[in-house]
């Protein structure tokens, strides 16, 4: 997404692809469920709302094909995990 944005040659665009993507590599195998709550319901969320305003039409389309996917997949294992964690103290590191 970030190279077809670049292609594009859409600074807005591509500053959004950045701000989605700049800490999931960090997320592999984090443990700290507070920093996989915040991607999920802040970064994803303002995401999603960027690429929904008006004439966003190229950008909405590339998330629906490559993120909503994966999204629709990780959305009841994190909720899940979010929930029956719910109460419990999380491990900051």
């Amino acid at each position: 997404m970030l190279r077809q944005a670049v292609q594009a040659r859409d600074d807005d665009w591509v500053g959004a692809e950045i701000e989605l993507l700049h800490n999931v590599p960090s997320l592999l195998n984090e443990p700290n469920l507070a920093r996989h709550r915040y991607f999920w319901f802040s970064e994803r969320e303002r995401y999603i709302e960027w690429v929904s305003a008006p004439g966003r039409d190229e950008p909405r389309s590339r998330m629906r094909t490559y993120y909503e996917p994966i999204w629709r997949d990780m959305e009841p294992v994190l909720l899940d995990l979010l929930d029956r964690t719910k109460g419990t103290t999380v491990d900051p590191q």
